[in-house]
């Protein structure tokens, strides 16, 4: 069963992202997008690296954004006034605009993780500052399935909680399900639910 995701419309990237400096990670065959580094222009106090995790990619690459990847930039420029690079990261690594593709893909015996998404992960972690949840609830993806991932990425994290602090938009949503980036309101609070053991 041959499986492949609607990849949706692109929009322009954040105008504060450097486009010529965007750098993706995506598997040969496009199938997977495993990480996208954002460098916002230079400014002499952006030093720090912010990382999003959200729950799989859709059609935002080196050119173009999708209004996911616009949003989440822009509300990180906007709040985190030290951070110069935010780095995109998903619970799972397939492309697909509609969630829905997800979880056909995975009952039609797709790895939606994908081979190289806990290694780009784990790399991106171990040069990073902060960390934002922003991935949301499991809908349309089984919630065993949502979970038992979410459980793996929170393992991860647990072993930079030394060196990283950790965020998510404070109102809505919830540790395990943070509100949803796409969704975020450019004036609300971010709140820390981990913190460095210093």
């Amino acid at each position: 069963m041959k499986i492949k995701p609607y990849i949706g419309r692109q929009i322009s990237h954040f105008d504060k992202v450097d486009i010529d400096k965007i750098t993706p990670e995506f598997s040969d065959d496009k199938k997977y997008r495993y990480k996208l580094s954002l460098p916002f222009h230079p400014e002499p106090a952006r030093t720090k690296r912010a990382v999003i995790i959200l729950k799989n990619p859709s059609s935002a690459d080196a050119l173009k954004a999708d209004k996911t990847v616009y949003n989440a930039a822009k509300t990180i420029y906007m709040s985190f006034p030290d951070v110069g690079t935010v780095e995109i990261l998903n619970l799972f690594g397939l492309r697909g605009t509609k969630p829905s593709d997800v979880v056909i893909a995975h009952d039609g015996g797709v790895d939606i993780v994908g081979k190289r998404n806990d290694d780009a992960i784990e790399e991106v972690l171990s040069v990073s500052d902060y960390v934002v949840l922003a991935w949301g609830g499991a809908s349309p993806i089984k919630k065993s399935i949502y979970d038992a991932r979410i459980n793996e990425v929170f393992f991860t994290l647990g072993r930079y909680s030394n060196k990283i602090s950790i965020y998510r938009k404070a109102g809505k949503g919830s540790d395990k399900y943070p509100f949803h980036a796409c969704y975020w309101p450019h004036s609300d609070e971010f709140e820390r639910i981990m913190s460095p053991n210093r």
